[in-house]
């Protein structure tokens, strides 16, 4: 049965239907996109961890150097890659703040405006992060507008479909800085590096051991470059202008119809997994320098942890070593906070990794490490020690409207639920003082908002904004009247005006009342006056007040008050008063 001719009307709406579900189809899940913003706030601090612990590293290094020019040659090593990869790192970071640029702020005219207004957007946290000498852009992918756009930036990574687009100069300088790696620690330890653009690659018995005999020679020529490396491996060709092949290489499936926020989190990955390849080549040279070259006596032990600060059910990790390692074991006895001693034995290579779980606090471990002296053999001791903090989960629940504080005052804070010393906070304006266990007294300034940044050893924790307001305005009454009446001598004995805070939650405010004026009526039935410059009667009040008869009624008006701000207000309320 053929259906009834759609009118022009129906034929637009159901076009606009098709429309609406092809935009549904496309959509990105907000949950995946969440998602997204944990795990790249997640790496990006993964990425400052590994930056400090390359740091302590070179340090290590530079200080055996003094001591033994044996560790010279391979601390030449370790610097060259620490050039190399300072460039890897920080194009991979220009180039994530370049992609952000255009898509976010492409109506900035200069770099300076697009951080000012990233700055301001929230979208960059901090205008200007050096960690180590490196710069870095810490982005804030939840502030993202255009979240769930994929054009752009697949436009461009990927650009034409001969391989124009950025992905495809990350990827040679992927393998470029993997060249690097390769001179530096040799073809045995390629494939502990990461940083893989193949699906399996490294030596051949490796290889082999991954997928069989159908490992195959590869060869990789970087471009403009004589040095051609070769590999065991399974790398999928890629030829231009093919569909299939583009298809599967690493550049489609990591950077085509991917949105903003998932390349950003990828490109700070891809910098975690630099500096993890950096940090395994230099332990590597640290580990070809053999034990027995150098003078005992003059090493000591050190702890490189992964994190300083904890939250609540996270488990402390750390690795404690010896700056010249042999390759035997060895074992360190460690006591936390005090008690038993626990046993760790090193993985083979001279490192000892170390676990915690421990509650919410401020904790402190001390541990001896014993090695064979191979000139005596001898054991001897490396004593270590180290802290870390555990804060409680990092989950609140708070009403914003009614984050105030009041002028005048202080207003208690309490930050990271009571972990002292390893935690800090500050105020943008006013004053913030410490009380102790992880509470503090705000006093704002003048301005209408105030931020409490957060921070430990450094970090940035977050924030809170609170609004600023002054203080309320307090309640007039005179003492002994109930419901408009009094008596005279009541009336009289009250003594004055006074002024109280009814339902308000904050110790030690106060207001006085500064003046008020007084109504009231003769026998005559003239009304007349009285002015007073502070809480009390005057006389002139006081004369009204015992010269009346019941039924006479008097108004207590423009009643002023200071209070601890230092402003004087004018309550609306007048008391009403009646002699009975």
């Amino acid at each position: 049965m053929s259906g009834a001719k759609e009118t022009p009307r129906q034929k637009m709406i159901g076009m606009m239907y098709l429309v609406y579900t092809a935009l549904l189809a496309m959509n990105v899940s907000k949950d995946i996109l969440d998602a997204f913003d944990t795990v790249n706030a997640g790496v990006q601090t993964t990425n400052i961890t590994l930056s400090n612990q390359i740091n302590q590293k070179y340090t290590a290094f530079e200080d055996q150097a003094t001591k033994d020019p044996k560790a010279v040659p391979f601390l030449e090593k370790a610097q060259a890659l620490r050039t190399e990869a300072n460039d890897f790192i920080n194009y991979m970071e220009a180039l994530k703040w370049d992609l952000v640029k255009r898509i976010e702020l492409e109506k900035a005219s200069s770099d300076e405006e697009a951080i000012k207004t990233a700055l301001e957007s929230g979208l960059l946290k901090n205008s200007n992060t050096t960690v180590n000498g490196r710069k870095m852009y810490d982005i804030n992918t939840s502030h993202v507008k255009s979240r769930d756009n994929y054009n752009k930036p697949t436009a461009y990574m990927m650009g034409d479909p001969e391989g124009s687009g950025k992905a495809f100069e990350l990827s040679d300088k992927i393998w470029r800085f993997r060249k690097e790696i390769f001179k530096t620690v040799g073809e045995d330890h390629i494939h502990e590096m990461g940083l893989m653009t193949d699906s399996i690659f490294g030596p051949k018995d490796f290889v082999k051991e991954q997928v069989g005999e159908n490992a195959a020679m590869k060869e990789y020529t970087l471009k403009d470059d004589t040095i051609t490396i070769r590999y065991y491996g399974a790398k999928i060709d890629y030829a231009p202008g093919t569909g299939d092949a583009m298809q599967k290489s690493w550049e489609y499936r990591n950077f085509h119809h991917t949105v903003l926020v998932a390349d950003v989190t990828l490109l700070n990955k891809l910098i975690s997994e630099a500096q993890t390849a950096e940090l395994n080549a230099v332990t590597q040279l640290m580990q070809n320098i053999h034990a027995s070259d150098f003078t005992f006596d003059e090493i000591g032990a050190k702890v490189f942890a992964e994190s300083g600060y904890l939250l609540s059910g996270q488990t402390y990790k750390a690795q404690a070593m010896v700056t010249a390692w042999q390759n035997s074991r060895i074992t360190a006895m460690v006591s936390l906070d005090g008690g038993p001693q626990r046993e760790y034995t090193s993985d083979g290579q001279g490192v000892i990794n170390l676990d915690f779980n421990c509650g919410v606090g401020t904790h402190r471990y001390n541990g001896v490490i014993k090695m064979l002296d191979p000139k005596s053999g001898e054991i001897k001791d490396y004593p270590f020690e180290n802290s870390f903090v555990v804060a409680p989960p990092a989950v609140s629940v708070s009403a914003t409207k009614m984050n105030v504080v009041y002028r005048g005052i202080d207003n208690p804070i309490a930050v990271g639920g009571g972990v002292g010393g390893a935690i800090s906070a500050s105020a943008s304006s006013g004053s913030l003082t410490p009380t102790g266990n992880g509470t503090y007294n705000l006093r704002p300034g003048d301005a209408n908002e105030v931020t409490i940044n957060v921070s430990s050893n450094g970090s940035s924790l977050g924030s809170m904004k609170f609004r600023v307001k002054d203080l309320p305005k307090p309640t007039a009454l005179i003492r002994n009247v109930v419901n408009g009446v009094v008596a005279k001598n009541a009336l009289l004995s009250a003594g004055g005006v006074i002024a109280e805070m009814k339902d308000f939650d904050f110790e030690g405010v106060k207001y006085d009342v500064v003046g008020y004026t007084f109504r009231y009526k003769t026998k005559a039935g003239t009304t007349k006056e009285a002015k007073a410059s502070s809480g009390a009667f005057t006389e002139e009040i006081k004369s009204a007040i015992s010269q009346s008869n019941v039924g006479d009624m008097f108004v207590f008006t423009a009643i002023q008050v200071r209070g601890n701000d230092g402003k004087v207000k004018t309550l609306e309320t007048p008391i009403g008063v009646e002699i009975k």
